[in-house]
């Protein structure tokens, strides 16, 4: 008997069904002497959270990170302020997902949101022994603006590929 929820793993979902956030308070040991939070620890963050949007949307198998770029560093994050990322699906190819990733910086002191780091990032669905890239289902493109954003993740990807092409030629030249 099949399962009330048991969608069709290759159905297209709105960017909305795979929108998700995660919340810190920057700590003492995620900072720098100057109680800044270390751009690493942010990265950490959003490669965390843009990983879950990923995941949402591919709804099986498992995610494997292949590109975090064009990340933004706006706004200094101190210690004890509030840390919120939120990841969105933006773009999804034949097996890769790429999500649109926000950082968000709170004081307790003067309670106002601001953008801290904004960027994208690029998973790999993998099969369930996560040895195989599985192709994932479309992104249902609701809205003029979805359309516009994933006209620009396709423009994203044809760079990211072009880069991956130059990288491995460096690689060639190395070794």
């Amino acid at each position: 008997m099949d399962e009330p929820n048991n969608e069709d793993p290759m159905s297209p979902r709105p960017a909305s069904a795979s929108r998700t956030s995660l919340s810190i308070i920057a700590m003492p040991d995620q900072t720098n002497p100057y109680g800044v939070l270390h751009g690493g620890v942010m990265l950490r963050l959003a490669d965390e959270c843009g990983g879950v949007a990923a995941l949402r949307h591919a709804g099986r198998g498992r995610i494997l990170t292949a590109a975090i770029d064009s990340m933004a560093f706006l706004s200094p994050v101190h210690v004890g302020e509030l840390v919120q990322v939120v990841a969105e699906v933006t773009h999804v190819g034949r097996t890769s997902i790429e999500t649109q990733v926000e950082v968000y910086a709170e004081s307790a002191a003067k309670p106002q949101r601001r953008k801290a780091a904004s960027g994208y990032a690029l998973y790999v669905s993998l099969d369930e022994l996560g040895g195989k890239p599985q192709p994932v289902r479309p992104l249902l493109l609701e809205t003029e603006a979805d359309r516009l954003r994933d006209e620009a993740g396709k423009a994203r990807q044809a760079i990211r590929l072009a880069r991956r092409a130059e990288a491995k030629l460096h690689l060639l030249e190395v070794m």
